[in-house]
């Protein structure tokens, strides 16, 4: 039995989850120079943000698409692992929020009954 029963949390869950990858990949998409500048400084080359939008956006994209919700967990969740391995093996760990919680939404959104 599913603890989350409602299905209008259910879909809340899943449209969190892909509207934050959505975002994400817009303001990587944007290619500014400090988001360049962040992914460089996690050992990333400067257009690494455009794979990662371009990632970021299937993964919202298979997140709203019924049949496809579970590939939309793993690749978000292997986005988010990857972002938070950066982040350690530099130890700034002030940027750690941000991945967390995406990672919670893909959490949240996969045990929502709906995957």
């Amino acid at each position: 039995m599913n603890i989350f029963t409602g299905a209008p949390l259910d879909t809340i869950f899943i449209w969190l989850a892909a509207g934050a990858f959505l975002v994400g990949a817009i303001v990587n998409a944007s290619g500014h120079p400090k988001v360049r500048a962040g992914f460089v400084r996690l050992g990333f080359p400067f257009w690494w943000c455009w794979v990662t939008a371009a990632f970021e956006l299937v993964t919202g994209v298979l997140l709203i698409t019924a049949g496809t919700r579970y590939i939309g967990v793993a690749l978000g969740a292997c986005i988010m692992l990857a972002a938070i391995a950066a982040i350690v093996r530099i130890r700034n760990y002030r940027e750690l929020p941000p991945p967390l919680a995406f990672l919670l939404l893909l959490a949240l959104a996969s045990v929502s009954g709906q995957v």
